[in-house]
């Protein structure tokens, strides 16, 4: 059995990479939590953000349809940015939800 050796090339390369990878985990973590805390919400637009999560389709799909960026979208999906009541129809419409609204009984 003989050892292949990796060029030195490759082998920079790779530690690069694994440099980069590793500043963009904190972040990552950061923004899922973010988009954890924003879908548990109890409102319209918490339960909005649990449907696209649920939902089947790509991101990217669902912006497209909705006639919105991914960026702008992903914002919406983290809490950072509120939408305006059109662009939310056309969310739901996208992932395929009603919004219903029911009195609260006091």
């Amino acid at each position: 059995m003989s050892e292949r050796q990796i060029p030195d090339e490759l082998l920079s390369q790779i530690e690069r990479d694994r440099e980069a990878i590793g500043q963009e985990l904190p972040e990552l973590a950061e923004r899922d939590a973010r988009m954890c805390e924003a879908a548990a919400e109890d409102t319209l637009c918490g339960h909005l953000r649990q449907a696209i999560h649920r939902s089947r389709r790509s991101l990217d799909a669902i912006a497209h349809e909705a006639g919105i960026s991914t960026a702008v979208l992903c914002v919406f999906l983290e809490g950072e940015r509120t939408l305006r009541s059109d662009v939310l129809d056309r969310l739901t419409q996208a992932v395929g939800v009603t919004v219903s609204l029911v009195p609260h009984t006091t």
